[in-house]
C-alpha cells in the first residue's frame, strides 16, 4: 500500500462492496475481499487521522502569523 492514493483506496472499497453485495462469489472470495476491505479501510483513516493533523498544525501556524500581522 505504499504508492496507494487514498481515491484509489476508497475506489477499491467501493468496488469491493459491490463485489460483496451481489452475493455471486465463493465464500473464500468473500473471506479474501472483506481482509482486504478492513486493510484498505485501516489505511484510509490513517491518511484522514494524517491529513487532520496538518491541518491543525497548518491552522496553528497561520494563528499566530495573523497575531503578529499589524
Amino acid at each position: 500500500m505504499e504508492n496507494l492514493t487514498f481515491e484509489a483506496a476508497m475506489a477499491r472499497i467501493q468496488d469491493i462492496v459491490s463485489q460483496l453485495e451481489k452475493g455471486e462469489i465463493p465464500l473464500q472470495q468473500v473471506s479474501e475481499l472483506f481482509e482486504e476491505g478492513l486493510q484498505l479501510l485501516a489505511f484510509c483513516e490513517q491518511q484522514l487521522s494524517d491529513f487532520e493533523l496538518k491541518i491543525k498544525d497548518l491552522s496553528q501556524g497561520s494563528d499566530v502569523v495573523s497575531d503578529e500581522t499589524p
